[in-house]
């Protein structure tokens, strides 16, 4: 049954379920509570143990599969995704859909763009009203140069999901991306005046911004700042985005210190803050920004800001110390083949 499942069907919501008994897998769940925190190199370590403990190796390979994925190591990740599909001798769940979306992203990443609609044709063969596949598929259709494909995904998936306006917007980005620029503004135009009753002021903040109507962009975000259940860390970003793309850097330094006056544990606003520092050549106030960001310990954004601290440094004319932090920087991320360059340049100053 399985193997019949993995032919012709070859999936991201859910990180445990199924593949195997709940007993018996201490090592994994500590690896996945890893990746829910993004520590990578720790849930590496805790599949790892799960392997020499004989723990189930359907959930061992789908982990490091996840880890692969998020590290970008892409071959490795479908390597290990795909042993996890085979080592799955259950029915066909939710868990097996996640898998292949995260199967799918790494043939996706790797340029395999009809392996990648090979794994998303067979999920809508199972689930024919699953938009987002219909979305991912478009994409790799508009990477493999086929328009008119992606069109038709895009115009189905919308047709699927009309009120999920951060996918439209993921899909006005594709088209423009790709030079449909007429394309990609219709879609955002049309979902703002069928929608625009029943958006939230984020969402029309947010179609605002991408539209170019700045003006409104900021009327609507500043509205949904003050709203009691909204989460307000995307609205300061787009906000504070809204400054920076008139080159008002004063304006978003402003939106994004009032914020962080509050709410002083968000690593992403630190990090646009410093970027904001960055281009009013204020370096040695960047790089405090990006180091109160690495402070928080937010795995997800420490890469960013550490990379960021040492283009900082490096502006400033502090060349040793850019060096000496790109050094340990590679050190814990060795196959960064961008910093590794940056290195070299560093080694030369």
């Amino acid at each position: 049954m399985k193997k019949r499942f993995l032919i012709c069907f070859m999936a991201a919501t859910f990180l445990l379920s199924g593949c195997g008994s709940l007993a018996g897998r201490h090592n994994i769940d500590s690896g996945f509570a890893y990746i829910e925190s993004h520590d990578y190199d720790s849930a590496m370590e805790s599949f790892t143990a799960a392997e020499e403990k004989g723990e189930d190796a359907c959930l061992i390979h789908r982990g490091k599969g996840i880890v692969y994925v998020a590290t970008g190591d892409y071959q490795a990740a479908a390597d290990e995704l795909m042993a996890s599909l085979h080592a799955d001798e259950g029915i066909v769940d939710d868990m097996d859909f996640d898998t292949n979306y995260y199967l799918a992203e790494a043939y996706y990443k790797l340029g395999e763009y009809n392996k990648a609609k090979e794994v998303y044709d067979a999920i809508l063969g199972l689930r024919s009203k699953d938009g987002n596949a219909f979305y991912l598929r478009g994409v790799c259709e508009l990477a493999s140069g086929n328009h008119d494909g992606a069109y038709s995904d895009f115009t189905k998936a919308i047709s699927l999901n009309a009120k999920d306006y951060s996918m439209i917007i993921m899909i006005y980005k594709s088209l423009n991306e790709y030079g449909y620029n007429d394309e990609a503004v219709n879609i955002l135009q049309t979902a703002m005046d069928n929608g625009s009753a029943f958006m939230t002021n984020y969402e029309k903040g947010q179609i605002s911004f991408y539209l170019g109507n700045n003006a409104e962009a900021q009327s609507y975000l500043e509205a949904a700042r003050s709203e009691r259940d909204q989460e307000k860390e995307p609205v300061i970003l787009m906000l504070g985005q809204t400054g920076e793309k008139q080159g008002d850097y004063n304006y978003a330094i402003s939106v994004y210190k009032t914020y962080l006056s509050e709410n002083p544990a968000s690593a992403l606003i630190y990090n646009q803050l410093g970027m904001c520092q960055i281009k009013q050549g204020d370096y040695s106030a960047a790089i405090q920004s990006f180091q109160s960001g690495i402070d928080v310990g937010d795995q997800a954004y420490i890469k960013a800001l550490r990379l960021n601290q040492i283009t900082a440094y490096e502006y400033k004319g502090e060349f040793d110390t850019a060096k000496s932090l790109m050094d340990a920087y590679l050190q814990d991320y060795p196959s960064d083949e961008e910093a590794e360059r940056e290195n070299i340049f560093l080694s030369t100053r």
